[in-house]
């Protein structure tokens, strides 16, 4: 898959205009506030209806823009063409569209286009909250099964239930029909899991073996549950009544990383930690090109901080495998379509 046009109105600082990309690698540069990062934004939320910088859509919405409108034509590798478009209004809210049909959920909608997000410093991943590392696992799974974004769609569905009976006199038999749901959810949820995070474990050993090669990294799951999660539901009634919500679940699995055997976001350096959160994000596209998923590498100046030979690593297997978006200050020495951006204004040179 490669994003060959983009329509935007009413984004950020962007104006609005249509593009064109190469299949290859796009190469943005400019002053900074120019809106470069706003571009990768831009495209995150047309693959996956959210945005990598903030939870807020109104913060997304140009000055005295009345709505934000995202279009885009993607294709594959056997030259199918795929039409999205994202509409956001403060009235009306987020509505996403796939080949002319609206498509009702945005954990319905994400993964269509399979993009791999590089930051600056995205040590958030090591060091920031579970919730941060469950939402990137899940997009990774949901990259490459749709049948996984709908089990996680209903499983919200079926726990927001069973917190809701946390907070009324409800009786054993109520929670028991949601409970026997969960479980039958969380099953077919944690299987997919497992053997996806087989897979992306092997594709994370190899790249730090590359960009941290005097370490050993290793990936730990943690999984909140270890016994028969049907009785621990029954079991935990009670203290998720004082606490008014699920506490056991997939929706409270984290994984952690290892270096040398002590936790990275303990012990390990700022450098390290940046390295690592590159690593994830390499296996992550690895694990989708693997299954067949050809990934949209977003690049926002991470190889700022980069040695040459790990910034050459870094470009010859993003270029190589899948479409490069880059965005600097200056363009980096790679073959590629140049876009100048300043001031909203994008003008390919």
């Amino acid at each position: 898959m490669w994003l060959a046009e983009l329509s935007l109105s009413g984004f950020r600082n962007l104006r609005e205009q249509n593009l064109e990309f190469d299949q290859r690698a796009n190469l943005l540069f400019g002053p900074n506030g120019g809106g470069k990062t706003n571009l990768l934004e831009a495209i995150a939320v047309l693959a996956s209806g959210r945005s990598f910088r903030t939870i807020q859509d109104s913060q997304m919405l140009g000055f005295e823009a009345p709505h934000f409108r995202i279009a885009g034509k993607a294709k594959s590798q056997t030259h199918r063409t795929y039409n999205a478009r994202v509409y956001y209004s403060p009235a009306e809210r987020k509505h996403y569209f796939l080949d002319k049909k609206e498509i009702s959920k945005r954990t319905l909608f994400s993964g269509w286009l399979p993009v791999s997000v590089f930051l600056l410093d995205d040590r958030r991943m090591i060091s920031g909250p579970p919730a941060q590392r469950r939402a990137f696992l899940d997009d990774a799974v949901g990259k490459i099964s749709r049948t996984y974004r709908f089990l996680m769609h209903e499983f919200h569905r079926v726990l927001a239930q069973r917190n809701a009976l946390l907070k009324r006199n409800s009786t054993a038999e109520e929670f028991g029909v949601w409970e026997e749901r969960m479980a039958e959810l969380a099953a077919d949820i944690w299987q997919r899991r497992g053997e996806y995070w087989k897979k992306f474990n092997s594709h994370f050993v190899e790249m730090s073996r590359r960009f941290l090669p005097q370490n050993e990294l290793r990936l730990e799951y943690l999984q909140s549950v270890t016994a028969d999660y049907l009785t621990a539901l029954e079991r935990g009634r009670e203290t998720d009544r004082r606490f008014s919500h699920t506490r056991l679940g997939p929706h409270r699995d984290d994984f952690r990383i290892l270096l040398n055997a002590r936790p990275l976001r303990s012990f390990g350096s700022y450098g390290q930690q940046r390295m690592a959160a590159l690593t994830l994000a390499l296996a992550e596209a690895e694990t989708a090109l693997s299954a067949g998923r050809q990934p949209i590498y977003l690049m926002d100046d991470v190889a700022a901080e980069l040695d040459n030979v790990n910034t050459k690593l870094l470009f010859d297997l993003a270029s190589a495998k899948g479409q490069l978006f880059y965005a600097a200050a200056q363009p980096p020495r790679v073959d590629g379509k140049r876009f100048h951006v300043k001031a909203g204004k994008i003008k390919p040179v």
